[in-house]
C-alpha cells in the first residue's frame, strides 16, 4: 500500500489573497477518494473552507490566509480501521496509508504517512504553512501533528478546527483525560516540568502565567481548582464565560495543568478557541497581513480620544482599528463603528483609552481584503 494505490492529480487556489511567499498558507488534501469521488472532495474541502472564514480569529485574518487543494486519488474509498482497537478490519489500498487506531490504542486517533503528504505538498507548493488532510470515511477521527487529519463524521469542521489548532499553533489538549475519564491509569497529578504548548501551564501567579495579559485583576487564581484529583472535574463553571485565568484540568492530567478558559475548542469540540487561543494565533498570522498605516498620534496617560477617520472608497482595503507603538503599553478601543456615506467614501469612528501611566504612540492601520 501507499503511493502506488493512486495520483496526485494536481493542485487548485481556492482562496487567493496573494503571493504565497507573503501569505499564510493551508494546503488540504483528499485521502481514500476514488478518483469518481474527487467531486465530493472538493465539496468537502469548500465546506470546511467555508466553516473557517466564519470562526473567530480566522474570520478578521482572512485577507492574509491562502487556500490550497491537493486532488489526491486512491485505489480504495476509506481508512484502514484495525480490530485490535475494536474496528472491522477493513485493511483499504489508500495514497497515503490512512488508518485509525494510529498508535495502537486510541481509536479516534486517524494517522496517515506524514512523510508522504510532505513529499506531495512540497512539490506543489513548497511556501505551504499547514497541511490539512481529508479522509474519505464517516467513523470519528483525526489527529495534529505535523500533518494535521479529519474525518467525515459528524461534526467534521469542528475535528479539523481543532486539530488546526495542534498542527500550526502547537496548542495542547486542554481536556484532563487521554483514554477517558475513569479510564485512564496515571493521569491524576502532573508533575512535569512547564509545558512548551502556549495554552496550558503549571503556573498560577498572576504576574508570570504565560497569558496574564488576559487575566483581569479581578479574577481569582487559580479560577478553578479540582477537588478530587483521582477524577475529572466537570463540575459548573464558577465565573462568567468568557473569563480568562487558570482552570485546573488539562494536557490530559486531573490536577497539576491548568487551562486559560473554562471551556475552549482544545477541550471540547463545538466551542470556540478560548481567549488565549485566539490571543496565539493572532500573533502567529499577523506578519502576513498586508497592512497600510493612514496616520500616527500620541495618547497621554488616563486619557480618551475619539477619532473620526474619513477617506475615499479604495477597493480592497478595510479599517481595522489601532495598533500600539509604544513597547510595554496596552490600549483599549471603545464604541467602534463604520458608516458608509452617500457620496462612496466611509467614516470610521473609535474611542481609544490608555490605561497605563505614561503617554503611547498608535498607529490607525488598515489592511487589504
Amino acid at each position: 500500500m501507499g503511493v502506488q494505490d493512486g495520483n496526485v492529480v494536481g493542485m487548485t487556489k481556492i482562496v487567493d489573497h496573494g503571493d504565497p511567499s507573503v501569505r499564510w498558507n493551508l494546503v488540504i488534501l483528499s485521502e481514500g477518494y476514488q478518483s469518481s469521488q474527487l467531486d465530493q472532495f472538493h465539496n468537502d474541502a469548500q465546506n470546511f473552507v467555508t466553516r473557517m472564514y466564519q470562526t473567530a480569529p480566522y474570520d478578521e485574518l482572512w485577507c492574509g490566509i491562502n487556500v490550497y487543494r491537493i486532488d489526491v486519488s486512491s485505489t480504495d474509498s476509506g481508512a484502514a480501521d484495525p480490530m485490535g482497537c475494536g474496528g472491522t478490519g477493513y485493511a483499504p489500498h489508500t495514497y497515503f496509508d490512512a488508518t485509525f487506531c494510529g498508535d495502537g490504542t486510541i481509536q479516534r486517533l486517524l494517522t496517515v504517512n506524514d512523510g508522504t503528504v510532505h513529499d506531495v505538498v512540497n512539490a506543489q507548493l513548497p511556501h505551504a504553512n499547514m497541511i490539512l488532510v481529508i479522509v474519505n470515511s464517516t467513523e470519528y477521527g483525526g489527529s495534529g501533528g505535523s500533518v494535521a487529519t479529519f474525518s467525515l463524521a459528524d461534526g467534521a469542521d469542528e475535528i479539523a478546527l481543532h486539530e488546526m489548532g495542534h498542527t500550526a499553533f502547537g496548542f495542547a489538549d486542554e481536556y484532563d483525560y487521554y483514554q477517558g475519564c475513569g479510564i485512564d491509569i496515571g493521569h491524576n497529578n502532573y508533575t512535569g516540568g512547564e509545558p512548551g504548548q502556549p495554552n496550558i501551564t503549571t503556573v498560577t501567579d498572576r504576574s508570570t502565567i504565560k497569558w496574564n495579559n488576559l487575566i483581569a485583576g479581578t479574577t481569582a487564581m487559580p479560577t478553578m481548582s479540582n477537588p478530587d484529583c483521582t477524577q475529572c472535574n466537570n463540575g459548573p463553571n464558577p465565573v462568567p464565560a468568557d473569563t480568562v485565568g487558570a482552570f485546573e484540568g488539562a494536557g490530559y492530567y486531573h490536577c497539576g495543568l491548568y487551562r486559560g478558559q473554562y471551556a475552549c475548542r482544545m477541550r471540547a469540540l463545538g466551542n470556540p478557541y478560548c481567549g488565549v487561543c485566539q490571543q496565539v494565533i493572532r500573533r502567529m498570522l499577523a506578519p502576513y497581513m498586508v497592512s497600510w498605516t493612514y496616520g500616527t498620534n500620541t495618547i497621554g496617560a488616563g486619557q480618551t480620544q475619539d477619532w473620526w477617520l474619513w477617506w475615499p472608497t479604495y477597493p480592497g482595503f478595510e479599517a481595522i482599528g489601532v495598533q500600539v507603538a509604544t513597547p510595554g503599553n496596552e490600549l483599549q478601543t471603545e464604541n467602534p463603528g463604520i458608516q458608509q456615506n452617500s457620496d462612496g467614501s466611509t467614516t470610521y469612528f473609535i474611542s481609544v483609552v490608555n490605561p497605563g501611566g505614561g503617554d503611547v504612540e498608535f498607529h490607525f492601520r488598515g489592511t487589504a481584503l
